[in-house]
């Protein structure tokens, strides 16, 4: 086989997380060659690492709690989010796709455990999702060990160690990419499936504070923007890339076996609550200082989680010794792990001090030691920017105009992103995305776009996206 051939297919996919992932094994199934890019050492992405929270309505477990949901509900929890958020930045919310993609969360749940997912509970988050729709995997590395063998049956070429760099064009369509290792061309289409821009403080200063452009931040190394700067390139509009939210620097299954003390050695908030409120609770506390608290199970099982925190944890072999090291009152820590170990151990369903609704499974308090602390720290979360796409996932230009050949899911596309704060929307999010560029592209039935743009349409349609301007 030519040079040539062997770097030619249908589709190729730039990144393999669970929005790249889910195009390629989409297309593939439907008879489409692949070749998916990888940058890392192997696909799965950031989902191989996080908490694995996904949100879904209208699916099997749903049903089996005898719950009550539906798109319409989905959609009104998102548009209260997005109200949430237009105080704090100047966003466009891609109203049709979020509709697009609760219609299409169930099937995404079953395209999931027809892998072979498993999932363990609901997560409650009534502030947020006003039905019970959020769960968790049972093992996030599922991400990587169930994809592999899927990709490999769909006849998916993965290239790992390979970095896209920029994209071929011929005649304003999109036909390749070039990597470090040699072109690569696609005959339908490249989707941009490579994460976000949170590793880039270049380019993170570009759209936020220069204090925050270099604070920690979630995510892999890789997530240097790739994907955002290649489409942007060719004429991609980028959309929401101020909406870079802050947050406390710790995964959401460790905060389930944990609490969070202040100076004081005091509890002061709903640890798993809204990730918008953990932020400024922390800012009203002495000094500003708060710190995780958890036992050494949870240090056993939840090593990795405790190693990706900005800073090591403290330990001792008491919580009198451990208050010593931190800087915190000794008595009020006692309290406050007795307290919480004794709310634990009843069963409630609702901790009686701030309405915690999310408990350790199983219910086991603080109780094992040594004792760790780790320091509550404000970092970022995901960034939301990503381009305008129709719903195909065909990537827009700033007149409103499909770019040929070009798609992005997941984290590179900006109008469905913005929902972050309800959580698990952007695992969920970038499989369902991924899912629907690669069944469009593979099956030819991409749809040519001419919607309102920036230049001589004074008003954007409400039904495409929605404008407000930044809160000073």
């Amino acid at each position: 086989m030519s040079a040539a051939l062997e770097n030619t297919a249908d589709i190729v996919v730039v990144g393999g997380g669970p929005g790249g992932m889910a195009a390629a094994l989409e297309a593939a199934r439907r008879g489409a060659s692949v070749i998916l890019l990888e940058a890392g050492e192997r696909i799965g992405g950031n989902a191989a690492r996080s908490t694995g929270y996904l949100a879904f309505q209208g699916f099997d477990m749903q049903t089996e709690a005898d719950l009550a949901d539906s798109v319409d509900a989905f959609m009104a929890d998102m548009e209260a989010e997005i109200e949430r958020q237009r105080e704090r930045y100047g966003l466009i919310f891609d109203a049709d796709l979020a509709r697009q993609f609760a219609a299409e969360s169930s099937d995404t749940y079953t395209f999931l455990t027809d892998l072979g997912f498993r999932f363990n509970r609901f997560l409650s988050r009534p502030a947020q999702h006003t039905i019970d729709r959020m769960v968790d995997v049972e093992d996030t590395t599922m991400f990587t060990y169930l994809f592999e063998p899927a990709l490999a049956d769909a006849g998916v070429e993965v290239r790992a160690r390979t970095r896209a760099g920029r994209l071929l064009t011929e005649d304003g369509a999109v036909v390749g990419v070039t990597t470090d290792g040699g072109d690569v061309w696609a005959r339908k289409g490249v989707v941009l499936a490579a994460g976000g821009y949170q590793a880039n403080p270049e380019l993170r200063a570009r759209y936020q504070p220069v204090s925050m452009s270099d604070t920690p931040y979630l995510g892999t190394d890789d997530d240097r923007g790739d994907g955002h700067l290649m489409g942007q390139a060719v004429g991609g509009d980028l959309i929401n890339m101020t909406m870079i939210p802050p947050l406390i620097m710790v995964a959401s299954a460790l905060v389930e076996d944990s609490i969070a003390v202040n100076v004081e050695g005091v509890r002061f908030h709903d640890e798993a609550g809204p990730y918008d409120s953990r932020v400024a609770v922390l800012s009203d506390q002495t000094n500003g200082l708060a710190w995780y608290v958890f036992d050494d199970q949870v240090m056993e099982a939840k090593g990795q989680l405790v190693d990706e925190m900005p800073q090591d944890p403290v330990s001792a072999q008491t919580l009198e010794e451990l208050a010593a090291k931190i800087g915190c009152d000794p008595a009020g820590l006692v309290g406050a792990v007795r307290d919480w170990n004794e709310t634990v151990a009843s069963g409630a369903h609702k901790d009686p001090a701030f309405g915690r609704l999310i408990f350790p499974e199983p219910r086991i308090g603080i109780v094992e030691a040594p004792f760790h602390a780790s320091a509550m720290l404000v970092g970022i979360n995901f960034p939301c920017g990503g381009f305008r796409v129709t719903s195909d996932m065909a990537v827009i230009n700033v007149f409103g105009e499909s770019i040929a050949g070009l798609f992005a899911v997941g984290d590179c596309a900006g109008g469905l992103s913005c929902t972050v704060g309800l959580g698990g929307m952007r695992l969920t999010g970038a499989l369902a995305t991924g899912r629907i560029a690669g069944r469009a592209i593979a099956t030819d039935s991409v749809q040519a776009v001419a919607t309102s743009g920036l230049t001589g349409a004074p008003a954007i349609p409400s039904t495409v996206m929605k404008i407000a301007v930044i809160d000073d």
